[in-house]
């Protein structure tokens, strides 16, 4: 049994303790119907990383933009509910447990405090409790520097949340903790891998009025990944077998430690908000995601986006940015190591592997929001993006041929959709 159907069933189990025989029951839903297209032959647009396609030059995509999501609401008392969502987004893999975004039982004794026990909202962003939901925000599509890099929805485990107004501003504070998995796709792969998160507890502070709302989040982590071990076993022999390798790749031991993912933490902050004012919004986050190893290099990420609010229109801008360090080897002696049997495979490897996260871009967007129907919108949106020092990772490249992919440039994606509710 997978770990959503135990989720499922244990809060079920609890709930129907509880459920009384007029209990409420509700279904919604939501979805987008978008296309994509870019001008790059080079950088392949996708969604986030968890995506193995790309959207290229003359491609007309629907996959990258499009969703369909549905929840079930069960009021079962004053102060239980039960909820679950599930969203289809173009997974690889279909089933239950990639499908099923919301699975909890939510316990609220009185206004002030609520717990939750099973699958909830990965709470990192401004937008975490509707970032599939299209029909909730004025883009196209959620800013890519902030919500591309992580693509982890959701996380299993428990929640405890505390509101109290004070005035005319109502403070809220979440203590979260639990894991998750979710697919990660390596830079130029067809196919995802899970990238798994255990141990994960943060905290989320938020100050909100009528006008305005300032979040701040601080999450720590434990990575569970053995995506560098094939890497570290080969220099680890070839230190063995290979004589004088120390003067060939210096600090070859040092360097393996450092760059393994298993067991080491992470760490991601953030502050966003928003402020309202008789006809413009605006909007921003700012975040930061550091490790305590060589494979997720800190990234500093951030947008600032305007919304004009015209009748049943919305005009936007916005200006995101993604900064990493590229990290390059260096003092490895190339010809001596091409020499070594599988020595610039585990040269090229290790490239790859440091420079994953390198996602250095910055992205300038204009569009249009109508809301032809209360509850359909259609949207249209142009980004233009530049990327440079080497932060290419978040695009699809065209080949798997990584010494003569091009690293920095320019892209023009347009985006058009039409996202509901129901």
């Amino acid at each position: 049994m997978s770990k959503c159907l135990f989720l499922i069933l244990l809060v079920s189990v609890s709930l129907s303790n509880f459920v009384r025989a007029e209990a409420d029951f509700r279904v919604s839903g939501f979805g987008t119907i978008g296309v994509v297209t870019t001008d790059s032959k080079d950088f392949g647009y996708r969604a986030d990383f968890s995506k193995t396609g790309g959207v290229f030059e003359n491609d007309i995509d629907f996959a990258e933009g499009s969703n369909l999501g549905v929840q079930f609401d069960i009021i079962a008392s004053e102060e239980i509910d039960f909820v679950v969502q599930a969203v289809y987004r173009d997974q690889k893999e279909l089933n239950l447990d990639t499908t099923i975004n919301l699975a909890f039982v939510r316990y609220a004794p009185n206004p002030n405090w609520s717990f939750r026990i099973g699958r909830t909202a990965y709470d990192l962003f401004l937008l975490t409790e509707y970032r599939d939901i299209g029909y909730a925000y004025s883009w196209a599509h959620v800013p890519s520097e902030i919500y591309g890099v992580i693509p982890h929805r959701y996380l299993d485990g428990v929640d405890v949340t505390f509101n109290k107004p004070i005035g005319d501003i109502t403070f809220a504070a979440k203590l979260f903790y639990g894991e998750n998995e979710f697919p990660l796709t390596a830079y130029g792969s067809s196919s995802a891998g899970l990238f798994r998160l255990d141990d994960t507890i943060g905290l989320a502070l938020d100050f909100h009025s009528m006008d305005w709302e300032v979040a701040i989040n601080r999450t720590r982590l434990k990575f569970d990944s053995q995506v560098a071990e094939p890497l570290i076993e080969a220099l680890v022999q070839m230190d063995a077998l290979v004589p004088n390798f120390s003067a060939i790749w210096p600090n070859s031991m040092a360097f393996a430690t450092d760059i393994d993912l298993d067991n080491r933490n992470g760490i991601y902050t953030s502050v966003s908000g928003q402020y309202r004012f008789d006809s413009v919004t605006v909007i921003s986050e700012l975040s930061k995601i550091s490790s305590e190893s060589l494979g997720v290099p800190g990234v500093e990420s951030g947008y600032l986006s305007g919304i004009y609010h015209y009748n049943a229109h919305n005009f936007f801008t916005s200006l995101a940015f993604s900064d990493s360090e590229e990290f390059k080897l260096e003092g490895i002696n190339l010809a001596a190591l091409e020499q070594v049997p599988f020595g610039l495979e585990a040269y090229e490897g290790a490239e790859l592997l440091l420079n994953y996260f390198t996602i250095n871009q910055k992205t300038f967007s204009l569009g249009w929001r109508w809301d032809f129907d209360p509850n359909m919108s259609f949207k249209l949106q142009l980004d233009h993006t530049r990327i440079d020092k080497g932060g290419s990772t978040f695009w699809q490249p065209p080949a798997k041929d990584y010494t003569t992919l091009k690293r920095t440039g320019h892209v023009n994606a347009l985006f058009a959709n039409v996202s509901f509710l129901y």
